[in-house]
């Protein structure tokens, strides 16, 4: 077998393995953060009848499958979103790997995917987006941003792109709520949301972080007319952003710079204008 061979199999499956166990690790933080109780001790346990869960019977994934979906003690249901969330993961985790291989920068992705997967779940049951994950994203980005490619050529580029991408991030949302509550006089954008892509324009730059702004803007508002037509919603309820941010966020590690969809977008109208204007 050729090493490029071994290099991508060993690859994705390492990057699945990690991936599935650390969407274990994001199903505990989303549910015991947000109670202010430790994601280390106590081990995981049955929350019907309190016992503590075997090793045996807390791999991701297989042991739900194992046990049919129910605690081995008690028979109480197992949700569901417990082993999509760790596939889930894996998956995400997997096609970081295919798109950058094995380097620092595929480590600080997979950090942010991550944080976006915890962030995700915690904002959409609590409504709320602990500090933690978003100081760790810009103290990890930030620190870390010489060996980030993304963010441009040379390393003083990079510390400027990743700088700029904290204040764009955090910025433009700060003045997006600002705007809203003068207009609203209510709390139009979460602090969360704000300290979210700040962490994430550390390591998505300037440009790619204001990108994933307007993608997440452009989905949630998709999503907020959806919700409302089929009335899963009221139009004073507050819908979660933290979600859409995320999304578009992740979205971005794979989309060409914004300049560069910009000139697509402009050369296939060009061509499509002269091919109408031949005919």
């Amino acid at each position: 077998m050729a090493i490029e061979s071994i290099y991508f199999y060993t690859g994705v499956l390492v990057s699945f393995i990690l991936g599935i166990n650390l969407g274990s690790f994001a199903n505990v933080c989303i549910y015991r953060i947000p109670l202010n109780l430790s994601i280390v001790r106590p081990r995981s346990s049955c929350t019907r009848c309190k016992n503590m869960i075997a090793w045996y019977d807390n791999i991701p994934v297989l042991s739900y499958l194992i046990l049919g979906g129910k605690c081995r003690h008690c028979g109480e249901k197992i949700s569901l979103i417990y082993p999509v969330v760790e596939f889930m993961t894996a998956v995400l985790f997997v096609l970081v790997f295919f798109k950058y291989g094995f380097s620092v920068r595929s480590l600080l992705f997979w950090l942010l995917t991550f944080s976006l997967v915890v962030i995700s779940g915690i904002d959409i049951y609590h409504r709320v987006i602990p500090d933690i994950f978003p100081l760790i994203l810009a103290a990890a980005g930030f620190a870390l941003c010489a060996f980030n490619p993304s963010l441009g050529g040379s390393v003083p580029t990079r510390f400027l792109n990743s700088a700029l991408g904290i204040l764009a991030g955090g910025g433009s949302l700060f003045i997006v709520g600002a705007v809203g509550r003068f207009i609203y006089k209510k709390e139009a954008m979460g602090g969360g949301d704000v300290k979210l892509m700040a962490g994430a324009g550390a390591i998505l730059g300037w440009e790619k972080v204001l990108f994933a702004i307007f993608i997440a803007s452009f989905i949630g508002s998709i999503a907020g007319f959806a919700m409302l037509i089929f009335k899963k919603t009221g139009r004073k309820e507050y819908i979660p952003f933290g979600p859409f941010l995320s999304v578009a966020a992740y979205m971005t590690l794979f989309l060409p710079e914004p300049a560069r969809l910009i000139n697509m977008f402009f050369n296939l109208e060009t061509a499509a204008l002269n091919k109408f204007i031949g005919l």
